[in-house]
């Protein structure tokens, strides 16, 4: 077999998650889990006592007092996703291995592209266990040239060097297995009890290792184990090996990468010891829960414009509270006053138990070619936008939401409806800006204009002074054509005016500033 391969595939085994879930120790705590009545997994204390995976229940109950918990797919799945979200930050490429009924749950990633990025494997490898070290879950790690020969070598009974191999070091470190460790892959193409029927006709033929296999496909190809054994256990072996389906030779073409998607929301909280009674007490557990939400903006590459609070009491009495950004951030700090603005203008209805932080809409992370702050203002903008932000999220802690707005441009020719109110926080596209003048102050209704003795009168005798510039549309509702001038009035003050073609009317649309 031809034997040389780019990728690197490490494999994250979680042994023991159907207990840890709960909040149990594998190590210490006296639980086990259960599923249909049997034994699934068990702690150390338990494994002393005895009790084996398989087990029934009840003879487990007899052999020691552990705390028996039914197996939760949910929770399980749940904490998967967590950790696969933290794991993104080393690399996109993650495939999650789903909890399933007699398969262990992982994570497999493909790291080669990332090994420049944090200075080798080594310190990749070390900062991704500092990353999972407060999870609590015990891990079992695996390198591979192929993502199924990591999670095969997951098993091994020797902790494998942290260095870069070759495909033939993998191989020669799967060629000690036993076959029947090709029961724990997660095999779409091939159910698990046919996996496990295809392991004992192979042990009773006289595969006993995974070498015996790899001995078989350099000798004759996978053609002979094809013929006796079908081709989707050949496909599960070509897939482990890192070889094409019936050649000796390395595959042709690669395989695509995965490329994982982390679901974009955020939501953490802390229950205290005792309850807290002012808004003081509350600051420190919400800077921590920012910074957390912070750390997860960052490594997702996201930006946030709001977030929610919301405090219970031991009742499950509920207060919440949201806060708005003017522009897309992840910034701490700046949400952190910005909460703190909120709470200053309301009062605690109670004693707070717990504090939850929830964040749901988030953004795309926009870089931003940030000036070089040559000159005074430049060095200043971001600054200012800080400040900015503090001031508008005063003035709605005190005047309310709906009382700051911006001016949104709408896709219409007629002026008086291309305009409309925007919450500050809200995207909004650019308008277009027409050659001609236009004034800075609009009407919502134009004004009538009168007409004495062939002159136009409005608070005042009115002169033209340029146009008409002809402004048609609005024909699916009522159509409109008018034509504009701007005009004077007798004091100075400069006006924008249209004749109205349709109604045979003069009115006033706007004033120059």
């Amino acid at each position: 077999m031809a034997l040389s391969s780019k990728s690197l595939w490490l494999a994250v085994r979680l042994p023991y998650l159907p207990l840890e879930v709960f909040g149990f120790k594998h190590q210490t705590d006296h639980a086990l889990i259960t599923q249909k009545q049997r034994v699934l997994c068990a702690s150390k204390p338990a494994v002393a006592d005895g009790i084996r995976a398989g087990m029934p229940a009840a003879t487990a109950q007899l052999l020691g007092q552990h705390q028996q918990v039914e197996r939760d797919f949910a929770l399980e799945t749940t904490a998967l996703n967590a950790l696969a979200d933290r794991l993104y930050m080393f690399t996109p490429h993650l495939t999650p291995l789903q909890p399933a009924a007699h398969l262990q749950a992982g994570i497999l990633a493909e790291i080669s592209r990332s090994l420049a990025l944090f200075k080798g494997l080594t310190t990749l490898v070390e900062q991704l266990k500092e990353n999972l070290a407060d999870t609590g879950y015990e891990l079992a790690l695996g390198l591979g040239h192929t993502d199924l020969c990591a999670w095969l070598l997951s098993w091994s009974p020797t902790p494998q060097p942290i260095q870069h191999y070759n495909q033939s070091q993998f191989i020669a470190q799967l060629d000690v297995m036993p076959v029947r460790q090709l029961g724990e892959c997660h095999c779409a193409q091939l159910p698990y009890t046919q996996l496990q029927n295809r392991i004992d006709d192979l042990e009773k033929s006289g595969f006993n290792t995974i070498a015996d296999l790899t001995r078989q496909i350099g000798n004759q190809n996978t053609s002979s184990l094809r013929r006796r054994w079908g081709g989707e256990f050949c496909g599960l072996l070509s897939q482990v090996l890192g070889i094409e389906h019936s050649l000796q030779q390395t595959r042709l073409f690669a395989t695509p990468l995965p490329q994982y998607q982390p679901e974009q929301f955020f939501y953490d909280s802390i229950q205290f010891d005792y309850p807290l009674q002012t808004v003081e007490q509350l600051l420190q557990p919400m800077e921590y829960l920012l910074n957390n939400l912070q750390r997860y903006l960052n490594n997702q590459q996201l930006q946030c414009q709001k977030v929610e609070w919301l405090l219970f009491d031991i009742y499950h009495n509920k207060q919440t509270f949201k806060v708005h950004s003017s522009h897309a951030q992840n910034d701490a700090a700046l949400m952190l006053e910005l909460s703190r603005i909120q709470l200053e203008t309301q009062s605690l209805s109670f004693e707070v138990d717990t504090v939850e932080l929830i964040c749901r809409d988030t953004f795309k992370h926009t870089p931003n070619t940030d000036p070089l702050g040559f000159t005074q203002h430049e060095s200043n903008a971001r600054e200012m936008a800080h400040d900015f932000a503090i001031v508008t999220a005063k003035l709605k802690a005190r005047l309310g939401d709906q009382a700051l707005f911006k001016v949104a441009y709408k896709d219409t020719h007629i002026p008086e409806l291309s305009s409309a109110k925007a919450p500050l926080e809200q995207g909004t596209s650019t308008s277009y800006l027409p050659h001609a003048p236009r004034p800075s102050w609009l009407f919502d209704k134009p004004q009538t204009i009168q007409e004495k003795q062939q002159r136009l009168h409005w608070r005042g005798t009115i002169t033209l002074l340029q146009g008409p510039e002809r402004i048609e549309g609005n024909w699916w509702q009522q159509q409109t054509a008018r034509d504009y001038f701007i005009a004077a009035r007798e004091d100075g003050l400069r006006l924008w005016i249209f004749y109205d073609l349709h109604h045979r009317q003069w009115l006033v649309q706007g004033i120059f500033s």
